[in-house]
């Protein structure tokens, strides 16, 4: 994600089939943590770390609790090889690693920081979408199919993200419309069931998704044609009783040895926090995703 960013989106001029605008900033991204060598198998017993940076700037600079380690070029994949700086060989301490983007006259246009963990303390439990953070609204909406999405990570205890952990965190819905569908980490060689309702972290994070089960947001008569369509599922007359308010649903992320935490996640009856309409309240314009020539 972030080497498509930094090598074609940011390197791009904003026009109309640009993903979105990025205005001419530019970014930059540390690949690695900034852990002991010993905390991985292959370099137990090493006093370095190889670090790689991706970047949209012509060159990046390397800093180790704010000591310089070096500048390194970077090559946009346009041009040619390269697409990242790299370091290699950088003596390992304890403590902050920070990578600076400057543009071609040396000034500084990005930054972006890696910090060594403490031990696991706690879990942390957030919301990417519904969020207005992310575009996406402020509720859920009451149709039977919208999908909360739920962040847990596993953090030291100053509140940093524990890059190495692999808790397994388990969710359950505690009250409100919702049920909980499924949980992923991300890890492209996780083959844990993607419905169950727990999940092993992947560089100290787990994704749970929750879908409403109430359709109290649809009209009466679509409800009873859906309830026909749908024999099994969440809108069917099988289903959990309909709820006739916009309660929210809260939602607990639990791991042997942290505390559980609770989420509350907002519902609506409101045909604004359907999710087209979000979208389009978004998008400063209509969507229409059936509207595209297919001759």
């Amino acid at each position: 994600m972030h080497r498509y960013r930094t090598q074609w989106l940011t390197t791009i001029p904003d026009g109309p089939d640009k993903t979105f605008y990025t205005h001419g900033a530019h970014e930059v991204h540390l690949v690695e943590s900034w852990e002991s060598p010993d905390a991985f198998p292959s370099t137990v017993g090493n006093k370095t770390r190889d670090v790689h940076a991706y970047s949209s700037a012509p060159s990046v600079e390397l800093l180790v609790n704010g000591k310089s380690v070096g500048t390194r070029p970077v090559v946009p994949m346009l041009q040619g090889a390269g697409s990242y700086a790299e370091f290699l060989a950088v003596p390992w301490e304890a403590g902050n690693l920070t990578a600076v983007a400057r543009d071609a006259s040396g000034k500084p246009v990005a930054s972006t920081s890696r910090t060594t963990n403490g031990k696991a303390s706690a879990l942390t439990l957030t919301l990417d979408a519904p969020s207005k953070l992310t575009g996406t609204g402020d509720a859920l909406f009451l149709d039977g199919s919208d999908v909360a999405l739920l962040r847990a990570t596993v953090v030291d205890s100053v509140g940093h993200r524990v890059v190495l952990a692999s808790t397994n965190i388990s969710f359950r819905i505690l009250s409100g419309p919702g049920y909980f569908q499924g949980a992923h980490n991300g890890d492209p060689h996780n083959h844990h069931p993607n419905n169950a309702p727990w999940v092993v972290a992947w560089h100290g994070l787990a994704r749970g998704f929750v879908r409403v089960t109430s359709t109290a947001g649809r009209p009466a008569r679509e409800r009873e044609l859906l309830r026909q369509i749908d024999t099994i599922g969440p809108m069917s007359i099988h289903a959990l009783p309909e709820h006739g308010s916009a309660e929210p649903i809260v939602v607990e992320a639990s791991a042997d040895g942290f505390a559980p935490v609770k989420l509350s996640i907002p519902t609506s009856t409101d045909p604004s926090a359907a999710v087209l309409a979000v979208a389009e309240a978004s998008a400063g314009k209509p969507v229409d995703f059936f509207a595209a020539d297919r001759t």
